[in-house]
Protein backbone atom coordinates (compact mmCIF):
# COMPACT_ATOMS: atom_id res chain seq x y z
CA UNK A 1 0.00 0.00 0.00
CA UNK A 2 1.37 3.63 -0.95
CA UNK A 3 2.45 5.98 1.51
CA UNK A 4 -0.75 8.32 2.63
CA UNK A 5 0.06 12.11 2.85
CA UNK A 6 0.93 13.66 5.79
CA UNK A 7 1.14 11.01 7.43
CA UNK A 8 4.51 10.15 9.44
CA UNK A 9 5.96 6.34 8.90
CA UNK A 10 8.56 5.14 10.66
CA UNK A 11 10.44 1.75 10.92
CA UNK A 12 9.89 1.13 14.93
CA UNK A 13 13.29 1.77 15.64
CA UNK A 14 12.97 1.42 19.58
CA UNK A 15 16.65 -0.57 19.71
CA UNK A 16 18.06 2.87 19.00
CA UNK A 17 18.83 5.05 21.91
CA UNK A 18 15.81 7.80 21.86
CA UNK A 19 13.84 6.70 19.07
CA UNK A 20 10.80 7.51 21.04
CA UNK A 21 11.47 10.97 21.83
CA UNK A 22 12.15 11.30 18.36
CA UNK A 23 9.01 9.92 16.73
CA UNK A 24 7.08 12.10 19.29
CA UNK A 25 9.09 15.45 17.90
CA UNK A 26 8.55 14.23 14.31
CA UNK A 27 5.44 13.79 14.20
CA UNK A 28 5.03 17.17 15.56
CA UNK A 29 7.72 18.57 13.06
CA UNK A 30 6.37 17.36 9.59
CA UNK A 31 2.71 18.33 10.05
CA UNK A 32 4.45 21.93 11.08
CA UNK A 33 6.91 22.37 8.83
CA UNK A 34 3.96 21.63 5.97
CA UNK A 35 1.62 24.36 7.52
CA UNK A 36 4.51 26.46 7.90
CA UNK A 37 5.82 26.06 4.15
CA UNK A 38 2.37 26.16 2.70
CA UNK A 39 1.60 29.45 4.44
CA UNK A 40 0.58 32.18 2.11
CA UNK A 41 3.15 34.57 3.43
CA UNK A 42 5.94 31.67 2.66
CA UNK A 43 4.23 30.84 -0.63
CA UNK A 44 4.48 34.34 -1.70
CA UNK A 45 8.02 34.62 -0.93
CA UNK A 46 9.00 31.68 -3.17
CA UNK A 47 7.27 32.77 -5.60
CA UNK A 48 8.55 35.84 -5.64
CA UNK A 49 12.66 34.36 -5.56
CA UNK A 50 13.00 30.60 -6.15
CA UNK A 51 12.95 27.10 -5.18
CA UNK A 52 14.75 27.48 -1.95
CA UNK A 53 18.16 26.20 -0.72
CA UNK A 54 19.07 25.07 2.76
CA UNK A 55 19.98 27.85 4.39
CA UNK A 56 16.63 29.58 3.15
CA UNK A 57 14.80 26.87 4.64
CA UNK A 58 16.06 27.60 8.13
CA UNK A 59 13.57 30.06 8.78
CA UNK A 60 10.56 27.89 8.25
CA UNK A 61 11.77 25.17 9.98
CA UNK A 62 12.60 27.38 13.11
CA UNK A 63 8.80 28.46 12.85
CA UNK A 64 7.87 24.76 12.90
CA UNK A 65 9.58 24.59 15.92
CA UNK A 66 7.87 27.23 17.40
CA UNK A 67 4.38 26.44 16.34
CA UNK A 68 1.77 25.41 18.89
CA UNK A 69 1.98 21.77 18.00
CA UNK A 70 4.82 21.69 20.28
CA UNK A 71 3.15 23.01 23.48
CA UNK A 72 6.28 24.95 24.76
CA UNK A 73 8.54 21.86 24.91
CA UNK A 74 10.92 23.67 22.48
CA UNK A 75 14.34 25.10 24.22
CA UNK A 76 17.24 26.70 22.87
CA UNK A 77 17.21 26.93 18.94
CA UNK A 78 21.14 27.60 17.26
CA UNK A 79 21.59 27.49 13.38
CA UNK A 80 25.10 27.15 11.77
CA UNK A 81 27.09 25.89 15.71
CA UNK A 82 30.38 25.18 14.81
CA UNK A 83 31.43 21.46 15.93
CA UNK A 84 34.65 19.52 16.24
CA UNK A 85 35.29 16.38 13.77
CA UNK A 86 36.44 12.81 14.89
CA UNK A 87 39.05 12.82 13.25
CA UNK A 88 43.07 13.27 13.57
CA UNK A 89 43.09 16.19 11.08
CA UNK A 90 44.60 19.39 12.03
CA UNK A 91 41.49 21.07 10.36
CA UNK A 92 38.85 19.15 12.32
CA UNK A 93 35.74 21.17 12.57
CA UNK A 94 32.34 21.20 11.31
CA UNK A 95 29.23 22.71 11.08
CA UNK A 96 25.82 21.34 12.33
CA UNK A 97 23.06 23.00 10.68
CA UNK A 98 20.45 23.33 13.03
CA UNK A 99 20.21 22.47 17.21
CA UNK A 100 17.35 22.94 19.43
CA UNK A 101 16.38 20.86 22.88
CA UNK A 102 13.05 18.97 22.81
CA UNK A 103 12.03 18.02 26.04
CA UNK A 104 15.13 16.43 28.01
CA UNK A 105 17.19 15.96 24.84
CA UNK A 106 19.05 17.75 22.73
CA UNK A 107 18.72 17.12 18.38
CA UNK A 108 21.79 18.41 16.22
CA UNK A 109 20.07 18.50 12.69
CA UNK A 110 22.28 18.15 8.94
CA UNK A 111 19.74 19.03 6.99
CA UNK A 112 19.80 18.38 2.91
CA UNK A 113 17.66 20.00 0.10
CA UNK A 114 17.15 18.28 -3.12
CA UNK A 115 15.26 19.27 -6.03
CA UNK A 116 13.04 16.01 -6.99
CA UNK A 117 11.64 16.21 -10.59
CA UNK A 118 8.16 15.02 -10.51
CA UNK A 119 8.83 14.24 -14.29
CA UNK A 120 11.49 11.40 -13.63
CA UNK A 121 14.31 11.60 -15.16
CA UNK A 122 15.53 14.27 -17.27
CA UNK A 123 15.85 14.18 -21.31
CA UNK A 124 19.04 11.59 -21.74
CA UNK A 125 19.56 11.46 -17.70
CA UNK A 126 20.59 7.82 -17.19
CA UNK A 127 19.14 5.82 -14.62
CA UNK A 128 22.32 5.70 -12.04
CA UNK A 129 22.25 9.73 -12.39
CA UNK A 130 19.02 10.37 -11.56
CA UNK A 131 19.58 7.60 -8.68
CA UNK A 132 22.68 9.37 -7.51
CA UNK A 133 20.91 13.06 -7.24
CA UNK A 134 18.07 11.55 -4.81
CA UNK A 135 20.54 9.12 -2.90
CA UNK A 136 23.63 10.95 -3.09
CA UNK A 137 22.81 14.13 -0.67
CA UNK A 138 21.28 11.65 2.13
CA UNK A 139 23.91 9.69 2.48
CA UNK A 140 26.08 13.06 3.00
CA UNK A 141 23.81 13.98 5.58
CA UNK A 142 24.12 10.52 7.24
CA UNK A 143 28.03 10.79 7.29
CA UNK A 144 28.62 14.38 8.12
CA UNK A 145 26.45 13.76 11.56
CA UNK A 146 28.32 10.75 12.18
CA UNK A 147 31.73 12.17 11.84
CA UNK A 148 31.07 15.54 14.00
CA UNK A 149 32.14 14.78 17.99
CA UNK A 150 29.24 16.22 19.73
CA UNK A 151 30.71 16.14 23.04
CA UNK A 152 32.95 18.98 22.06
CA UNK A 153 29.86 21.04 22.53
CA UNK A 154 30.25 20.21 26.02
CA UNK A 155 27.72 21.30 28.70
CA UNK A 156 25.56 23.73 26.11
CA UNK A 157 23.72 19.88 25.15
CA UNK A 158 21.07 18.27 27.07
CA UNK A 159 22.56 14.81 28.77
CA UNK A 160 20.72 12.61 26.31
CA UNK A 161 21.42 13.80 22.12
CA UNK A 162 20.53 12.75 19.01
CA UNK A 163 22.01 13.05 15.71
CA UNK A 164 19.33 13.36 13.13
CA UNK A 165 19.85 14.19 9.42
CA UNK A 166 17.16 14.92 7.64
CA UNK A 167 16.96 15.01 3.69
CA UNK A 168 14.24 17.31 2.09
CA UNK A 169 12.76 16.58 -1.31
CA UNK A 170 10.81 19.98 -3.16
CA UNK A 171 8.53 18.29 -5.62
CA UNK A 172 9.31 20.48 -8.65
CA UNK A 173 7.67 20.21 -12.16
CA UNK A 174 10.57 21.46 -14.55
CA UNK A 175 8.07 21.04 -17.90
CA UNK A 176 7.72 24.73 -19.60
CA UNK A 177 4.18 23.30 -20.38
CA UNK A 178 1.83 20.54 -19.14
CA UNK A 179 -1.27 19.69 -17.30
CA UNK A 180 -1.36 21.05 -13.54
CA UNK A 181 -4.23 19.24 -12.07
CA UNK A 182 -2.40 16.27 -11.20
CA UNK A 183 -0.29 17.65 -8.83
CA UNK A 184 -1.31 15.65 -5.83
CA UNK A 185 -0.89 12.86 -7.99
CA UNK A 186 2.46 13.92 -8.95
CA UNK A 187 3.57 14.23 -5.43
CA UNK A 188 2.42 10.55 -4.52
CA UNK A 189 4.52 9.01 -7.34
CA UNK A 190 7.55 11.24 -6.53
CA UNK A 191 7.38 10.25 -2.94
CA UNK A 192 7.19 6.83 -3.90
CA UNK A 193 9.99 6.96 -6.42
CA UNK A 194 12.47 8.93 -3.42
CA UNK A 195 11.67 5.77 -0.81
CA UNK A 196 12.41 3.08 -3.24
CA UNK A 197 15.79 4.73 -3.96
CA UNK A 198 16.85 4.88 -0.33
CA UNK A 199 16.34 1.46 0.01
CA UNK A 200 14.82 2.03 3.92
CA UNK A 201 18.04 3.31 5.16
CA UNK A 202 16.13 5.41 7.12
CA UNK A 203 13.44 5.82 9.91
CA UNK A 204 10.78 8.49 9.38
CA UNK A 205 9.18 9.45 6.12
CA UNK A 206 6.95 11.72 5.45
CA UNK A 207 4.81 13.59 2.09
CA UNK A 208 2.90 16.33 1.72
CA UNK A 209 1.18 18.20 -1.49
CA UNK A 210 1.02 22.13 -1.69
CA UNK A 211 -2.40 23.06 -1.07
CA UNK A 212 -2.04 24.36 -4.98
CA UNK A 213 1.52 24.73 -7.29
CA UNK A 214 3.47 27.52 -6.57
CA UNK A 215 5.27 28.83 -9.81
CA UNK A 216 8.50 30.23 -9.19
CA UNK A 217 11.77 30.33 -10.39
CA UNK A 218 15.14 27.98 -10.64
CA UNK A 219 17.58 31.09 -10.16
CA UNK A 220 16.57 34.16 -8.66
CA UNK A 221 18.10 35.89 -11.90
CA UNK A 222 15.15 34.10 -14.06
CA UNK A 223 12.32 35.46 -11.88
CA UNK A 224 14.10 39.33 -12.60
CA UNK A 225 13.84 38.72 -16.46
CA UNK A 226 10.52 37.40 -16.16
CA UNK A 227 10.40 33.65 -16.71
CA UNK A 228 9.30 31.39 -13.97
CA UNK A 229 9.97 28.15 -15.10
CA UNK A 230 9.72 25.57 -12.46
CA UNK A 231 6.58 25.14 -10.45
CA UNK A 232 7.17 23.68 -6.35
CA UNK A 233 4.31 20.62 -6.12
CA UNK A 234 5.25 19.89 -2.36
CA UNK A 235 7.69 17.84 -0.47
CA UNK A 236 9.05 14.60 1.12
CA UNK A 237 11.26 14.37 4.55
CA UNK A 238 13.17 11.44 5.04
CA UNK A 239 15.02 11.55 8.60
CA UNK A 240 16.92 9.23 10.85
CA UNK A 241 18.22 8.51 14.30
CA UNK A 242 21.66 8.24 15.43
Amino acid sequence: MADQPRQLYYSNPDNITGARVSRDMMVTLCSAFGEALDDPDTRHFIRNTRIPNERELYGTFIKALLSDGFNSQIGHIATEVQVSRQTDEASGKGRVDIIFDYRSTSFLVELKVIRASVNGRQPGEEYATTTQRLVRPWQKAVNQLIELDETSLGKALKKKVIKLPIALYLHVDNRQKGNTDQWEALCSATHERIVSQLYASYHFSYFQPLTDPVTTSRRRGCLVEGTPDVRLYGFTIIAACQ
